[in-house]
């Protein structure tokens, strides 16, 4: 990886740890559902993320004590962890690896948590398969999301996906929700039971300048597709309207939040 492009990678690692952080006491209520639904009985238990960022849901889990393997494809996102929990790294294993590629044995584990994950992957059976695969058969996948309510920014967003459109180039919305449900069909395929709940509802606030910096760094799994030169002069043009009809870029504006854990045991 060139140096330009390590760089460019870091700066949207850190863009995202301090653009989608979850306030401390939602963090903790997020840790506080995660440690009671794996409670592994007689066992210290070990827990593995996969596509663990920089670390909103494993650092409150680790300063709790859990043993914890941090793995993520993006070797920025883990530099960015790494750095956020060197205090604490004496239970955490870091894994540089591709969530449809495990690097652990069979029923190794106690527990897999998966937040903001099977969008992003398009063959996503496989990393469904290696998280059964590492869980122990009592262990628990821990599925999470949030759903979140902000007018302004889903105004940003639109505006953003007809400058992309101008371009010639068309953005999916919505793959998340159907992937979610996509999953829990192959989870009820094998017999298993799935059970959702939701964990913590709160209200932060934004600015629409941050919102704009969001989709500037694609912070958002939508952008993803969209190649560099066209999303650079749809940033340029988006930035102008949101001038022109916003006015002020740092007044902030609500924002509702709400975190849903799904857990399926194995046994």
């Amino acid at each position: 990886m060139g140096e330009e492009m390590a760089s460019a990678l870091l700066r949207a690692a850190y863009a995202y740890d301090r653009l989608r952080a979850y306030p401390p006491e939602v963090a903790g209520r997020i840790a506080t559902a995660i440690g009671h639904a794996v409670a592994a009985r007689g066992e210290e238990p070990v827990l593995l993320e996969l596509g663990v960022g920089t670390g909103r849901i494993a650092l409150p889990l680790i300063a709790r004590g859990y043993r914890y393997l941090a793995l993520d494809c993006d070797p920025a996102m883990l530099e960015v962890f790494q750095k956020k929990a060197a205090g604490v790294m004496r239970k955490v294993r870091l894994l540089l690896a591709d969530a449809r590629e495990i690097p652990l044995p069979d029923e190794s584990v106690h527990g897999v948590i998966a937040v903001h994950l099977w969008h992003l992957l398009p063959d996503w059976p496989k990393a469904l398969a290696e998280a059964l695969r590492v869980l122990k058969p009592s262990g628990v996948l821990l599925e999470g999301w949030e759903r979140v309510e902000a007018e302004p920014e889903c105004r940003l967003q639109e505006r953003w996906r007809e400058l992309v459109a101008e371009e010639g180039v068309s953005v999916e919305r919505g793959l998340h929700g159907r992937r979610r449900a996509e999953v829990e069909e192959a989870l009820r395929r094998l017999g298993l039971r799935p059970r959702t709940r939701e964990v913590v509802a709160w209200r932060e606030e934004r600015t629409p300048r941050e919102a704009l910096e969001a989709l500037a760094y694609r912070l958002y799994s939508f952008t993803k597709g969209v190649p560099e030169e066209a999303h650079a002069r749809a940033m340029e043009r988006l930035w102008a309207w949101a001038e022109a009809e916003l006015g002020d870029l740092d007044r902030p504006f609500s924002v509702e939040k709400r975190f849903f854990l799904r857990s399926t045991r194995l046994s």
